[in-house]
């Protein structure tokens, strides 16, 4: 599992180069965990996926849910947004939900 901190730390280096090692600065900080909890409501709404606690990810889904952050937060960065990586990173994390479908079960069906 990683945490709200490390996802914002992968947001911020899909936006800013740093030294390696080197802590984000704050103000970063504060801008990328503004639009956390808008993305993710969002993502939730949309039925894209659905994330029940904001403060713990799986590790899976950190690296789309960052591209996806990132790209929203672009233009405080001074970058463009990019529709195309929005797709992308919507894509990538509707095909990782998890499928209501358990295997060796069998569908009803009804005949007309």
């Amino acid at each position: 599992m990683k945490t709200r901190q490390q996802l914002i730390v992968a947001i911020l280096d899909l936006l800013v180069s740093s030294a390696a090692g080197q802590d984000p600065e704050p103000e970063d900080v504060t801008k990328v965990d503004e639009k956390i909890d808008g993305a993710i409501k969002e993502l939730n709404k949309g039925d894209v996926i659905f994330f029940t606690n904001p403060q713990q990810f799986e590790d899976e889904y950190v690296e789309p849910l960052a591209l996806y952050i990132a790209n929203i937060v672009a233009p405080a960065f001074g970058q463009p947004r990019d529709e195309s990586r929005d797709l992308s990173a919507k894509a990538r994390l509707y095909a990782m939900r998890p499928s209501t479908y358990v295997k060796g079960s069998v569908l009803s069906v009804d005949y007309f």
